[in-house]
């Protein structure tokens, strides 16, 4: 009856009555049936009757009858489960024709009635009748898993306040995580949004959520961003920025790196046997040869050897003793701008002292091992020891837009030349890197008077010394650098002793040094000493900069080969030896 009486009412209703929108003068209109169509230019006001044209959709196309507005126009019956407008009977006459039909299917009802009450008054109930029914009537109310009385726990199990045994809380849980839905939010067709007021507002085109008081606006992208959404969005730019600058610098550095000849190669190591056997040697079968030092003659032969901590080889020996015999000094090299008032486009000249080594095989080791070190320090490969950091990574620590420029350069901390019982002399040096902070002054780049210990610059510096070993054993350049180091310790050691050499080294030296090719590349290019970092900043839910929040620091690094072996008495400390035996 109820059904029938509510789909008659329905279905003669004509007429609508605007209830929602009082608290903005009336709801909004549009001129299409499409929610991103114009709006008209005044509201329908609230308490106005409308005709319905048309229904679709939960769009209706109205004909003002009475009140405030435009005279037709598309409106929303509700949004938000809020009505917005309500149906209203048309005229009198429907209300009386809806009672008569009322009326007569009360009667109907009522007549039904009395006819079921006939027919049970003419054959009464049977006494088993009665028992069966009122055992029934007694299930209704039975407990049936014994936890309540007249509740079914398979029916309402949210309700139940009893554990039920041997479930697993876990087990739920996870089951409930699986089951849940992860559909991703659905892109709506426009940017704006009708509230339950009826309001348009704008939404983020990222979360696509209002954007409330504040929003911002992108270039590269449409639409209107929560300050979050737009950091969001910078930094997705930045970073795919940062990929394609990342893609087109390697492909830089690897051509440059073929054009200037940059990188260990480890057929540039030079042989011993072609030398020893100049010197009167046959070296072992794995090429390796030592000094044997003849205390009372001060003389020195080449021998073979089998015992790689008393090995030397034979060219950087000879280069070095030329250097320490002609200059009184050790080979030194240094990576410098050729212009220090523009770090950041300057190229970088090779400095060797003396100049002629500038293409030997010493030269070439010193520049190989500073260029690596370099890129170490900027983070360009991963580190060869598992826990260090780059000089950027303690940056990023201290202070990652603090400006600053440094040098590092290899250094020999230890130095001293053991002397077997078979008068074999041993080498032995202990290898690092020594890092100072620069400033720019009349003459170029000079250091600081003092550098922070927690520099990091000195940060790094410390790993690579305290590891210098483990290095070397993974680094064939490093490892080089260290037999150079070597060669450089006993030079010193025969020209302090006095020892007579035949002319046949120093004859070996100057061929060598003849028959080297001058520098191809006296000069090459910014590849690895410097980096900039960009940041994005909110506050107070804001950007800090209004148009992009960003701010870069910048940091260079230079460097090169000084070993400082001159501070040791290497000579010295082998004589208070023997004396002592």
């Amino acid at each position: 009856v109820l059904e029938l009486v509510h789909g008659s009412a329905i279905d003669m209703g004509k007429l609508w009555e605007v209830v929602g929108g009082a608290d903005h003068g009336g709801i909004l209109v549009r001129v299409e049936q499409e929610l991103s169509s114009a709006a008209a230019d005044t509201r329908l006001s609230t308490g106005a009757l409308i005709r319905e044209l048309e229904l679709q959709n939960g769009r209706l196309h109205y004909e003002l009858v009475d009140g405030a507005g435009p005279a037709t126009g598309w409106v929303s019956i509700s949004l938000k489960h809020k009505e917005l407008v309500i149906e209203k009977k048309s005229t009198d006459e429907d209300a009386s024709s809806d009672k008569a039909e009322i009326k007569t299917c009360v009667d109907r009802v009522q007549q039904i009635k009395t006819e079921d009450s006939k027919v049970l008054e003419s054959s009464p109930s049977t006494e088993e009748e009665m028992q069966a029914l009122h055992v029934y009537g007694q299930k209704f109310g039975a407990a049936r898993d014994g936890v309540r009385t007249c509740y079914n726990r398979h029916m309402l199990p949210c309700t139940t306040l009893q554990s039920v045994e041997g479930a697993d809380p876990t087990e739920a849980i996870q089951a409930a995580l699986v089951l849940k839905s992860k559909t991703p939010a659905k892109k709506p067709d426009s940017p704006w949004h009708v509230d339950s007021e009826g309001e348009e507002v704008p939404l983020c085109a990222r979360c696509f959520m209002p954007v409330g008081q504040f929003s911002y606006q992108n270039s590269k992208s449409p639409g209107m961003f929560h300050s979050e959404c737009m950091a969001q969005v910078a930094q997705q730019e930045v970073q795919e920025e940062d990929d394609k600058r990342v893609k087109e610098d390697t492909a830089l550095k690897l051509a440059s790196r073929q054009q200037y000849e940059i990188g260990w190669r480890i057929d540039s190591v030079p042989k011993n046997e072609a030398i020893a056997e100049r010197l009167g040697c046959s070296p072992g079968p794995r090429g390796m040869c030592c000094l044997v030092y003849d205390e009372c003659s001060r003389t020195v032969r080449v021998a073979a050897t089998h015992e790689p901590a008393a090995a030397v080889n034979l060219e950087y020996l000879i280069l070095a003793l030329k250097v320490r015999r002609q200059w009184c000094r050790e080979p030194l090299f240094s990576l410098d701008p050729v212009d220090p008032h523009d770090l950041e486009h300057s190229m970088q000249k090779k400095r060797y002292e003396p100049e002629w080594l500038a293409g030997t095989s010493v030269g070439d080791v010193m520049f190989q091992a500073d260029y690596l070190l370099k890129e170490y320090s900027m983070g360009e490969y991963t580190m060869p020891v598992v826990g260090m950091l780059s000089v950027f990574d303690w940056s990023e620590m201290k202070d990652a837009h603090e400006k600053w420029c440094g040098r590092e350069w290899f250094v020999v901390k230890r130095a001293e030349v053991r002397v077997a019982q078979d008068m074999t002399l041993i080498p032995h040096v202990k290898m690092g890197v020594e890092a100072r902070e620069t400033e720019l002054g009349r003459a170029g780049l000079e250091d600081k008077p003092v550098t922070a210990p927690s520099h990091p610059l000195k940060k790094f510096a410390e790993a690579f010394t305290r590891n210098y070993d483990l290095i070397a054993e993974r680094k064939s350049c490093i490892f080089h650098l260290r037999e150079l180091a070597k060669a450089t310790v006993l030079a010193k050691f025969l020209v302090d002793s006095n020892a007579k050499l035949e002319s046949s080294w120093y004859d070996l030296a100057e061929e060598i040094v003849k028959a080297t090719p001058p520098e191809a590349h006296p000069e090459i290019p910014q590849l690895w000493n410097m980096r900039g970092r960009s940041r994005i900043h909110l506050k107070g839910g804001r950007l800090v900069d209004m148009h992009t929040g960003f701010t870069s620091s910048l940091q260079a690094l230079y460097g090169g080969v000084q070993f400082g072996v001159d501070k040791f008495p290497v000579a010295q400390q082998q004589q208070q030896q023997q004396q002592v035996h």
